[in-house]
């Protein structure tokens, strides 16, 4: 052998361990996220069967610990905000007082609170005012008859069993019911001690049950709602998962079963429901003295017992009529398919949630739309899933798992962005807060141009009526106005009720709210022209920020004694839910519209 070949054979060497040890690591990386994917995949030794009949978290947690264990993580922990979001439940309406005009005469104008998690959606939704009638009408709130269980779709992870065992899979009957009716009915499982509590009692909110199936962990889609609407689209159902879909779109749609825009379609038919017999009492009265109907309460109690009724059906599905599969969401998908709805005859027409207050216009309230927002994202165009940003892989000692403390992603940046995204955490959050401005800017000016719309609107209403025109004469003069009212305001409410003030897909939220301002503008053009017909004297309002603060509700109280409760008292019992926001977002806000980029680009608040 010569030398050259001899002094060559180590290196060589020593390149072929490397590569082999690097071909080892690979394969044991790759055996690794293989595991780590199955592991919600395939059932472990378990401690307990799981099954449908107890759906409860830390039932399913016997065998999962960790996620159980980081689900509960918001139970206990102090509350954090981000510029826009985060789960201190302050009052929106306090942070942003153009909302009591904005939804004048509707149930969120009372109250409206940032939303503190999936364990506490259901607390919430049966702590809230919006879900208390002797409060709502005395409120001036008088038309407001109780929430249907179609509203419990979203906030009970009981929903399902209900569904199945309660209504007995009559879907429309399920949704008709009264809210209240269909709560006393969840059942006292294994392991629950506060039966009215929210681990696993009538308070529970989100649980693995919602989105896992109980034979091996795969997800599923469990509510109708979004099966239906799904199909609507064009995907086919799937008796295992909900719909076909694979497993990457399954990380999406398994949150579209929530945070979605919807609404209750009228099915034009009667409907066989639970009712209470506390309607026949006539003992038992409502605090305006009309027959209560329902129990507020989550109970059987005082003799009250369940009943047959017959309603109105209704249905809860999703305004996707015009959104074909495999397409970007445009808003105006959502102008067609209410635009169809609205001219159904009869029963079947669904006309709007509410007429609003000063301008009488037919609106649209829009609630928590992510899923359509971000579905024509830069982000869902290259793969991403919620759950690869809500969810992020982290450490839990050995083991690798999905986050199920489900929060925004800006507590955590290293793990919910950097996987994809090579630069500094600062860099990353200094990107998502100055898109989240810019939208936030964009928001303010759609929303104080429709408020200025509505005083508008408001004035010369009052004008023509003191000339003596009748209610139909003025909604005939006044139809172009209104509509762009309705129109305008449900795309800033798109913008809004949407919970990532635009991060999803900035350039569809700032496309609409464009929109939103150029529909105000054209409404008082209008209406400059119809007062100069009718001889009314006419100046634009203006809305700014000093003006909307004037409207700040403060937070909740009775206003009359209602029950146990005296005039003034505050209706939340605990001082972190509906309190005023921090300081420093107020801040933010003053400074945002106008927009002053000294401040704003002085310090990005990243927290």
């Amino acid at each position: 052998m010569s030398k050259e070949k001899s002094s060559v054979m180590p290196i060589i060497l020593v390149v072929v361990v490397i590569i082999g040890i690097a071909i080892i690591m690979l394969l044991v990386n790759i055996s690794q996220k293989k595991g780590e994917e199955m592991a919600m995949a395939v059932t472990p030794k378990s401690f307990v069967e799981l099954s449908d009949d107890n759906p409860t978290f830390d039932y399913w947690g016997k065998n999962y610990p960790e996620y159980l264990d980081m689900y509960l993580t918001v139970e206990t922990e102090e509350p954090k905000t981000t510029n826009y979001g985060g789960n201190l439940a302050y009052s929106k309406l306090i942070r942003y007082p153009q909302l009591t005009i904005l939804w004048g005469g509707y149930a969120f104008a009372v109250d409206a609170n940032e939303e503190r998690g999936h364990f506490w959606i259901q607390v919430d939704q049966m702590d809230t005012a919006r879900n208390n009638k002797d409060f709502l009408n005395a409120h001036g709130l008088k038309g407001f008859g109780g929430q249907p269980t179609a509203c419990m779709n979203c906030h009970s992870g009981w929903s399902p069993w209900l569904y199945k065992n309660t209504a007995k899979g009559d879907w429309t009957a399920f949704n008709s019911t009264k809210y209240w009716t269909m709560i006393k009915n969840v059942p006292l499982v294994e392991g629950v001690k506060d039966h009215s509590g929210p681990h696993g009692g009538k308070r529970m909110g989100v649980t693995c049950a919602d989105c896992h199936s109980p034979t091996d962990m795969s997800l599923r889609i469990t509510r109708q709602g979004l099966i239906n609407s799904l199909e609507m689209r064009g995907y086919e159902k799937d008796p295992v998962q909900g719909v076909k879909a694979d497993r990457n779109e399954m990380r999406t749609l398994v949150c579209a079963q929530c945070h979605v825009e919807y609404y209750f379609k009228n099915t034009g038919t009667k409907v066989k429901v639970m009712g209470e017999s506390i309607a026949n009492d006539p003992t038992k009265k409502w605090w305006n003295g009309t027959q209560k109907t329902y129990d507020e309460f989550d109970s059987w109690r005082d003799g009250n017992e369940p009943t047959e009724i017959e309603v109105d059906g209704i249905e809860l599905i999703f305004p996707w009529s015009a959104w074909e599969k495999d397409k970007p969401f445009r808003i105006e998908m959502f102008d067609e398919h209410y635009d169809k709805v609205r001219n159904l005859d009869g029963k079947l027409a669904f006309k709007s949630d509410w007429s609003h207050k000063e301008t009488k216009a037919p609106m649209l309230k829009i609630q928590h739309p992510e899923f359509e927002l971000f579905s024509g994202g830069v982000h869902a165009a290259n793969g991403i899933s919620c759950a690869d940003c809500h969810m992020p892989y982290v450490r839990k000692g050995a083991k690798k798992v999905s986050q199920h403390n489900i929060t925004s992603p800006l507590f955590d940046v290293n793990s919910a962005c950097k996987s994809c995204h090579n630069q500094s955490e600062e860099y990353l959050k200094n990107q998502i807060a100055d898109i989240q401005k810019s939208v936030a800017f964009d928001l303010r000016s759609a929303e104080y141009a429709t408020v200025s719309l509505i005083w508008d609107i408001k004035k010369v209403r009052d004008a023509l009526a003191k000339q003596g025109k009748s209610e139909e004469q003025i909604n005939a003069l006044l139809k172009e106005p209104m509509e762009l009212h309705r129109r305008g305001q449900m795309r800033g409410d798109f913008v809004g009720a949407e919970n990532s003030t635009g991060f999803h897909n900035p350039r569809e939220a700032s496309r609409m709210l464009l929109q939103a301002v150029e529909m105000a503008r054209k409404g008082q053009t209008a209406l400059a022209v119809i007062a100069a017909k009718n001889n009314i004297a006419y100046t634009p309002s203006e809305a700014t920020f000093e003006e909307i603060q004037k409207f700040n509700p403060g937070d909740i109280r009775y206003n009359v004694d209602i029950g146990t409760h005296k005039a003034g008292d505050r209706f939340y019992e605990h001082l972190d839910i509906n309190g005023n926001p921090p300081a420093e977002l107020l801040e933010l806000d003053k400074n945002t519209k106008p927009y002053n980029y000294k401040v704003l680009d002085a310090k990005l608040n990243t927290k």
